[in-house]
């Protein structure tokens, strides 16, 4: 066994995810930036600005029907990562849908199944 490995070892934990601003241009035009502002058990949040105006905190619910959908073909409960892969899928179909992103979004299970098919999880 190598010296800096061993049998006790503790699990190691996430990283939390960088404070960097992300650009993405939307289907309407639009170009949006965001930044990942925190997790709230389901709810992601993100602050976002589109081209570049005031910024404002949007917020993706997912839903526990819809997670349930997803464990259930992944086999096992989604990890966090995964969860806000999805999360992140959600921002952009709303972006590019043009929706109003002043309101709290909550993707549907069977929107939550077409985004793990683009992500080809499970």
């Amino acid at each position: 066994m190598f010296p800096w490995s061993s049998a006790k070892d503790t699990p190691l934990k996430p990283l939390p995810l960088s404070q960097r601003q992300k650009a993405y241009s939307a289907a309407t035009g639009v170009v949006y930036q965001y930044i990942f502002a925190g997790l709230g058990g389901r709810r992601h949040v993100f602050e976002v600005s589109a081209d570049r105006q005031q910024p404002f905190h949007l917020s993706i619910e997912l839903p526990l029907e819809g997670l349930e959908l997803c464990a259930a073909r992944m086999g096992s409960p989604l990890r966090w990562n995964e969860e806000y892969a999805l999360a992140k899928l959600s921002l952009f179909a709303a972006m590019d849908e043009g929706a109003n992103l002043r309101e709290t979004l909550r993707p549907s299970g069977e929107e939550l199944l077409r985004y793990m098919d683009e992500l080809k999880l499970g």
